[in-house]
């Protein structure tokens, strides 16, 4: 199946609206991630929504987070014809001065099912205009726009916040209403980067009182849960209740590829590093002194690199049985 565009999206999330799930939204900046998330979607029947932020794209290029940002896409495109689900793409917290250089470009080349536009830390009225800016743009090619109100704790893509703000209500109607757009992120507690879900203050009643007010001033729109990494599976689930409907998920996967990627090779240490002391030419393979080589069948990267991709496929099913989405697929 092609990659998908924000009309096949929206009907997905209309579709989790409905029924009382959510959808997982994996970032990813290689392709380790990027196939076990893909392989856990399909084995569970979910549609994938995938994350690419700017960082993300300018690792992926170089420094070039356009060119990265192409990149990625292709292999993308690459993969959802193989796929019986759909896939979807979300640019994740582009900020406001990369609307010209990398949101604009991603829209007119058809880059992107959705894009999320992070102008959280700016006053209300500014960040308002910049929001409406980017929908205004997305809208002729019917891309998604997720727009953010309140500020999370932790840092993302640039942005700091050393204390979370939580979302009012009755701002996020006057959000909603004035922006126009498809999808909002909100704070209720979370936060980016390490955090242990028991220990944050969760605010699920919020979440579910802007929700209500959404619904009651005619605006009832997904909800997004940024910083989830963390949360516990009943934490999750409550907060699907109350009309999450989207649950990033980023920070889970770093540290489940690094944990792959350390325990693999502390155990074979003595098939990848010569013995201490022992000089050793990665061009010649000459080991001065002793009689050692590298183990091929080690440290051949694909050998790490499936490892890491079933540890991801494993994690990321699980987070979608969290979140519900499994075999709700609109497509397979």
């Amino acid at each position: 199946m092609p990659f998908l565009g924000g009309k096949e999206l929206a009907q997905v999330y209309a579709k989790a609206k409905r029924e009382g799930f959510a959808l997982l939204a994996n970032n990813f900046a290689e392709t380790n991630v990027l196939l076990g998330v893909m392989a856990a979607h399909a084995a569970k029947r979910s549609d994938v929504l995938l994350q690419i932020s700017q960082g993300a794209a300018k690792f992926a290029g170089g420094g070039n987070a356009l060119a990265g940002l192409r990149a990625l896409v292709s292999y993308v495109r690459a993969l959802a014809a193989t796929q019986k689900i759909g896939v979807f793409i979300n640019l994740d917290h582009v900020t406001p001065d990369a609307i010209d250089s990398f949101i604009v470009p991603a829209l007119q080349e058809g880059l992107c099912s959705s894009v999320m536009i992070d102008a959280s830390d700016r006053p209300f009225e500014e960040n308002v205009a910049i929001t409406q800016k980017v929908v205004e743009l997305a809208r002729p090619y019917g891309v998604l726009v997720e727009g953010e109100l309140g500020r999370i704790k932790g840092v993302e893509e640039g942005i700091v916040s050393d204390e979370a703000f939580y979302t009012d209500p009755d701002e996020a109607v006057e959000y909603v209403a004035r922006t126009g757009v498809d999808l909002l992120a909100i704070s209720v507690g979370t936060q980016h980067g390490v955090s242990a879900g028991r220990e944050l203050k969760l605010r699920v009643d919020l979440a579910k009182k802007i929700d209500e007010k959404l619904k009651a001033a005619g605006l009832e729109r997904p909800l997004v849960l940024h910083g989830a990494s963390g949360l516990t599976t009943d934490q999750v689930r409550a907060l699907v209740a109350a009309g999450v409907c989207k649950v990033n998920k980023d920070t889970t996967y770093q540290y489940v590829y690094a944990r792959t990627a350390a325990t693999f090779y502390i155990a074979q240490r003595a098939e990848v590093l010569p013995p201490d002391g022992v000089p050793f030419d990665p061009i010649t393979f000459e080991a001065q002194g002793a009689r050692w080589s590298p183990n091929k069948k080690v440290f051949d990267p694909r050998v790490l690199g499936k490892e890491i991709q079933a540890a991801i496929q494993r994690v990321a099913e699980e987070m979608i049985d969290q979140v519900g989405s499994g075999g709700r697929s609109l497509y397979a």
